[in-house]
């Protein structure tokens, strides 16, 4: 018995703990996120750096595009007659496989030739598209002012006289709109650049049709042969110029987008509307040019060189 007890007290005492158990799920994903974000981080930073070491119409591209996605491919509303473009990428030799290699501001293109003039017929389909679209807006504008000037006339008498005295028509080098002195001082105030009321009115409607174009204007003041009396510094260059930025002031001010004026020219006498009669008032007038926009407007800039 006393040999038992001791043999009892010698075993080994085992204590058993149990772990709490733990999930591995919240830690076992982190490192994954933060991970992409430093990748995600590292590549915006090359991209900052390639592009800052782009040429300007790079950077300007890639500013477009951010800017206004949609609008990259062609700028929206643009010119009229259609023009045979024969647009072809620039290249650069022959690469590997046959495949044609062209180099423009940087970027390298791997095209085969089938390739390439189908993307350039495409793109010079879409411009002539849009150039016969942008034509008839501008002959709507036409139409719609012409239409106003009859509505002005029933209803307003005494516009007779300055509504007469408006000439509109469609040339080769856009929707030209003159207004032509037919008395003394229909429209400016005899020698100055003073607009009168009843032609501010037509200006500011002019304006606001001309503005829902994305047509350029010109704007040209014209005067006749008579000069001024004695030595006088001021002459018709000054007057004709001053009459032509009289009206940009009034049109930029009421429907005109900013820069689709562009450009203000006085022609003094040097544009005669009557030639047979260089004294005639008639060459008293201010000339708006709606100019014409061809397909080649709506052509991307790296596919017009």
């Amino acid at each position: 018995m006393a040999g038992e007890e001791k043999h009892h007290k010698e075993e080994p005492i085992i204590i058993k703990k149990k772990r709490a158990h733990v999930a591995h799920g919240a830690h076992g994903g982190a490192w994954k996120v933060a991970y992409a974000d430093f990748v995600t981080a590292m590549m915006a930073f090359f991209i900052v750096m390639w592009i800052l070491g782009q040429s300007e119409q790079i950077r300007k591209s890639v500013t477009s595009y951010f800017k206004d996605p949609g609008a990259f491919n062609f700028v929206t509303g643009k010119r009229a007659v259609p023009i045979d473009l024969n647009l072809k990428p620039s290249g650069e030799g022959d690469g590997e496989d046959g495949k044609d290699s062209s180099k423009k501001d940087g970027f390298v293109f791997w095209l085969s030739t089938e390739l390439q003039d189908s993307i350039v017929n495409r793109i010079r389909d879409k411009a002539m598209r849009d150039s016969s679209t942008a034509a008839r807006r501008v002959e709507k504008i036409k139409e719609e002012f012409e239409s106003f000037m009859k509505e002005q006339l029933a209803a307003k008498p005494d516009m007779k006289d300055i509504l007469s005295s408006i000439k509109i028509e469609m040339t080769k080098e856009g929707l030209r709109i003159e207004l032509i002195e037919s008395s003394e001082s229909m429209f400016f105030e005899v020698g100055s650049a003073n607009v009168k009321e009843k032609a501010k009115e037509l200006l500011v409607k002019l304006a606001q049709e001309i503005g829902k174009l994305p047509n350029q204007v010109d704007i040209e003041g014209h005067t006749d042969s008579r000069k001024y009396a004695g030595k006088a510094v001021y002459s018709n260059w000054e007057l004709s110029s001053d009459r032509a930025n009289a009206s940009r002031r009034i049109l930029e001010s009421n429907g005109f987008w900013e820069g689709q004026v562009d450009k203000v020219t006085g022609f003094a006498d040097r544009k005669l509307r009557n030639n047979g009669n260089p004294f005639d008032i008639s060459n008293r007038r201010v000339s708006i040019l709606v100019k014409q926009m061809s397909a080649k407007d709506f052509i991307p800039e790296e596919f017009k060189k």
